[in-house]
């Protein structure tokens, strides 16, 4: 038969959705070959999987899509409606991107009248809205990330306002990303808020540089909205949690504290990428490479899904950038290398406090405990004050003398105002003179005063009183401020000489990166301009004055790596580079991480500088603000393969994409890494914890989650899109031991996750043959446990 005369039979079975026949003109129209379009039914929806080695990542996404739209444009929308679109790379399991095709609501729309299509796509009920107030950075990237969680016929609606618009975007084409211009004026008026159609927002994103009109914000757009949820950028974490507490469905971000992890760790050369914590427990994720004879050495990327660490990242030996694989995105019997670069997660013990008490100077310590106890009732905060004089007998030596000055001036005043008929104000000054030792200076001279002689020698045994309460206890504060001066300078380490982390800027991020530089105990130095913030940390060596001026005296040539956190991306980029040419002069090279602002700075300064690691602070935070924005609670964050990983807790609820799966689905149907699950109910079998979890834990309601996702993973939670798995046949034979069965129909029903009278009746009438839809870890390990009772062999159904 010619092709003339079997091309029309191909594509009326594919009308009708045979999806031999789909596949078919699919490979022909796209020009890939047959084996390279899997086409197949599973869970009522059409999947469609394509192979090739074109797909790198989802950059060119929106033209895939728009072709296979093209292609699918002669189906007919009773047979076929919806159709899940994936890309993969060849010999990898985990797709590079996926996409929903809706027949219905977009690609069929010829056939529509624009009434019907507006009567589709609001009977969707599919669009979600979003409210940012202040497009400064942080809230142009933030807009950005909003829109990335658009997925099929979903829609993501965000509205913007701010004071005066701005000159210039960061993000560059950002108004086309809005739903609307933004709105000027001031978000805190009602009459603005409701522009924003804030009674329809799903969440307000409150971001603006000025935290009372943050405050103020989320109060108005509580009372315009009793459910929107309120994102809000905070620095002053009592009052957030205050706020939390009144306004109810509330997350406070301080988008410098975020990030800092990022910044710290991309300063390390020894592979260190993210240090977090979940509750008490600490988490680290590090980037090895395999050496001969070590721990991964000739081990299978299986063998490290193990209880104590997990693989996240592979790539191997002298592979291009693009080539590193993430999150499950490798074989099953793929072999680790000499010279494989790996990342994994790991446990490592219990979480500690980032500073120590005794790196505080005394003073500091005193400070906080008193702005601590600001809005507490006075009840409690007499009883913390009782605690606090007792804790050291200096504090109670000092408020005894004080309250015998009090004594002495009260009694001092009373004296003079009854007996010398001097007015309140005079006698209450004359008495102060006294309490300091002002005896002469009241009834001093040789001339003689009409002073009883008796009211004399009281006002001289004041003075004298004073002297040893007063002054003394004047004297012990200046002691003790003075000795904690003397202690700071002392304690304060010189300046290392080589192989160190400089860091220049002590602002918030600079704060927060230098304390977790120094809790790794790596040796570093700080410049700063501001000296008010060196006694921050009094064991690391500091460097103040003019930026420029100070890099000779850091060692600058023979330091590891430079960390540059200054306000000015200029300065940020001369420090940069100074300090590679310093090294360069010795022959060496040097690490650098830049602090940048502006996206299109950011990507020049990458092409410029490839070496570097330039990051933009409010780009990585607003990943965290976007994925908040969800409902998600944002643990932290780190980079893994230039792209942001949100370590993210989920409360499981009624109703939502995660509930009664197993962590099976979850981790290779979403592309996320569980490494926490809590129970409920502590009446269950299972632990009540359980770190790096086993895969075949189901999630009921009330369950905590934590896990590592890129954005593109919470995307997908979101939406409830599943890869799905594929059709595996599994081959077993009859037992030596009748007695597996019994285990052995357990063990299939527990992993694969089909009905356990399915699974024992399948043990039942071997030998025999079962196809289950599987994930590939998941088929790995039913093999592995099966395959130690009875005989078996498993395929892949293409």
């Amino acid at each position: 038969m010619s092709q003339s005369e079997s091309q029309p039979n191909v594509i009326e079975l594919a009308r009708t959705g045979d999806a031999t026949a789909i596949a078919t003109v699919l490979s022909a129209a796209l020009g890939f070959p047959a084996q390279a379009v899997k086409v197949d039914w599973h869970g009522g929806h059409l999947n469609i999987r394509l192979i090739s080695e074109q797909f790198a990542d989802d950059s060119d996404k929106s033209q895939w899509m728009a072709t296979v739209q093209q292609q699918m444009r002669w189906l007919d929308v009773n047979s076929v409606s919806l159709i899940k679109l994936y890309a993969y790379r060849p010999q990898q399991p985990a797709p590079v991107w996926g996409d929903v095709i809706d027949l219905t609501a977009g690609y069929s729309a010829f056939a529509r009248t624009p009434d019907q299509m507006d009567t589709l796509l609001l009977s969707a009920n599919t669009v979600d809205r979003f409210l940012v107030c202040g497009l400064g950075s942080l809230g142009q990237y933030c807009v950005l990330n909003l829109k990335r969680f658009a997925m099929g016929k979903a829609e993501i609606h965000v509205t913007a306002i701010d004071r005066v618009e701005p000159d210039e975007w960061e993000v560059q084409d950002l108004p086309n990303l809005l739903a609307a211009a933004p709105i000027i004026g001031d978000c805190r008026d009602d009459a603005v808020l409701l522009r924003g159609n804030i009674q329809q927002c799903r969440t307000v994103l409150i971001v603006t540089s000025n935290e009372s009109v943050n405050v103020e914000t989320a109060i108005a757009a509580r009372r315009l909205n009793p459910t929107v949820r309120i994102i809000m950028r905070s620095s002053r974490h009592n009052l957030n949690q205050l706020l939390k507490q009144q306004l109810g469905d509330f997350v406070a971000f301080e988008p410098t504290e975020l990030p800092a992890p990022a910044f710290a760790l991309a300063g390390l050369q020894e592979g260190m990428l993210g240090v977090f914590n979940v509750g008490d427990y600490r988490f680290q994720v590090v980037e090895h490479t395999v050496l001969p004879r070590d721990r991964f050495d000739g081990f299978s990327a299986v063998s490290l899904h193990k209880r104590t660490y997990r693989l996240l990242s592979y790539a191997p030996a002298h592979s291009t950038e693009h080539l590193k694989r993430a999150f499950y995105q490798w074989k099953t019997d793929t072999k680790l290398q000499v010279g494989d670069r790996i990342a994994y997660v790991e446990m490592v013990g219990r979480s500690t406090d980032e500073a120590q008490p005794e790196d505080v100077p005394r003073w500091q310590q005193l400070w906080q405990g008193v702005k601590s106890t600001v809005g507490r009732g006075w009840q409690h905060n007499w009883r913390q004050f009782g605690q606090w004089l007792q804790a050291q007998r200096i504090r109670q030596v000092i408020a005894i003398g004080l309250g015998v000055a009090l004594l002495l001036w009260a009694g001092g005043t009373l004296l003079l105002k009854s007996t010398l008929d001097l007015s309140w104000q005079l006698a209450l000054s004359t008495a102060f003179i006294l309490l300091l030792g002002g005896y002469g200076d009241v009834f001093g001279g040789l001339d003689p005063i009409d002073v009883p002689g008796w009211v004399q020698f009281l006002c001289g045994l004041i003075s004298l009183a004073s002297i040893a309460s007063v002054l003394g206890v004047l004297g012990l504060i200046t002691d003790n401020l003075l000795s904690s001066r003397f202690e700071f300078f002392k304690r304060r380490p010189t300046i290392p000489k080589q192989n160190h982390i400089v860091v220049v800027g002590f602002g918030r991020i600079g704060q927060r990166v230098a304390a977790l530089l120094r809790e790794l105990k790596q040796p570093i130095v700080v410049i700063t301009e501001r000296p008010e913030a060196a006694p921050l940390l009094p064991k690391v060596p500091v460097v103040m004055g003019d930026v420029i001026t100070a890099l000779p005296k850091v060692n600058l040539a023979t330091a590891k790596s430079v960390i540059v956190l200054t306000d000015d991306q200029m300065l940020n980029l001369e420090v940069a580079l100074m300090a590679r040419s310093a090294a360069q002069q010795l022959n060496r090279s040097i690490d650098l991480v830049i602090r940048t602002y502006d996206q299109r700075f950011r990507d020049n300064l990458n092409t410029f500088l490839p070496d570097a690691k330039a990051l933009a602070a409010y780009e990585l935070a607003a990943e965290a603000f976007a994925g908040a924005a969800f409902g998600e609670n944002i643990l932290g964050l780190f980079r893994l393969n230039d792209q942001t990983i949100l370590v993210t807790e989920y409360q499981i609820t009624e109703g939502d994409t995660l509930i009664h799966k197993s962590l099976f689905q979850i981790a290779y149907g979403y592309g996320v890494i569980p490494i926490f699950h809590q129970r409920a109910n502590q009446a269950t079998e299972e632990h009540m914890e359980s770190l790096l979890p086993t895969d075949e834990r189901q999630l009921y309601e009330g369950d905590r989650l934590v896990v590592l996702s890129s954005i593109n993973g919470l995307r997908r939670i979101e939406h409830g899109e599943l890869v799905p798995p594929r059709r595996w046949r599994l081959n077993a034979q009859k037992p030596l031991n009748p007695t597996f069965l019994y285990y052995c129909g357990n063990d299939l029903a527990r992993i694969s996750g089909c009905g356990l009278e399915e699974a024992r009746a399948f043990m039942n009438r071997l030998p025999g043959t079962i196809e289950l839809w599987m994930y590939d870890y998941q088929a790995h390990q039913l093999v592995q446990e099966l395959s130690r009772k009875l005989p078996m062999w498993w395929e892949l159904v293409e």
